[in-house]
């Protein structure tokens, strides 16, 4: 593998994660881990979380852009596993 996947993957992995960030504490307006507990209770919290890896098609689009596709693989593989995950968290 290539140094530029896992740059891409760690920002595919963080992203999603600042956008719900963002999502609750200014849109929301509630703190972060009480607005993730308050998710998981409600069982929205896959819901949420599928959208959040939207997020990830701006660094996808920029790296598209200036074409650095191992990048862009990066971001792709953590947007699968984040998928992965929100389909586990939705079944069980």
């Amino acid at each position: 593998m290539n140094e530029n996947f896992f740059k891409g993957f760690g920002l595919g992995l963080i992203i999603p994660i600042i956008g719900l960030y963002i999502y609750l504490t200014y849109v929301l307006k509630i703190e972060f881990i009480h607005g993730i507990k308050q998710l998981w209770h409600e069982k929205l919290f896959s819901q949420v979380m599928s959208l959040s890896i939207l997020t990830n098609l701006l660094p996808l689009f920029v790296f598209n852009m200036r074409k650095e596709n191992k990048k862009m693989r990066g971001v792709i593989s953590a947007s699968i596993l984040y998928a992965l995950i929100t389909t586990f968290i939705y079944f069980f």
